[in-house]
């Protein structure tokens, strides 16, 4: 019999090195984490944005996060010089798939020179 459906979904990968990346948690720490996130074994910290409207701010935790928390350190980053930055559309939280139809979005940010973030 054949396929009638086939599944449009894939699974959430890191845009630097394509490993498949845990899904976000809530993060604990002493600063402002108010989106979920997480880490890749290749360096990069990801933010995740369930709305996809409130980029800035997302993009914002994610450079914090890879400046281990240091605001001012992570705010005096700069893209292209200090550290490389990817997006995921179109991800689904409750299945930690891409799919056609999800609006969420992941924000990751990898920094340059081998400067990588504690957990």
């Amino acid at each position: 019999m054949p396929k009638l459906f086939r599944d449009r979904t894939l699974p959430a990968r890191c845009p630097f090195c394509g490993a498949e990346i845990l899904p976000p948690v809530e993060l604990e720490g002493g600063c402002w984490y108010d989106f979920a996130g997480g880490f890749c074994d290749c360096g990069a910290v990801f933010a995740h944005d369930p709305t996809a409207r409130n980029g800035g701010a997302v993009l914002l935790q994610a450079l914090v996060m890879a400046a281990d928390g240091d605001w001012d350190r992570g705010l005096e980053l700069a893209p292209g010089a200090d550290y490389d930055d990817g997006v995921v559309t179109h991800y689904n939280v409750q299945t930690h798939r891409v799919e056609p139809n999800a609006f969420g979005t992941l924000y990751f940010i990898r920094r340059r020179g081998g400067g990588r973030p504690g957990r």
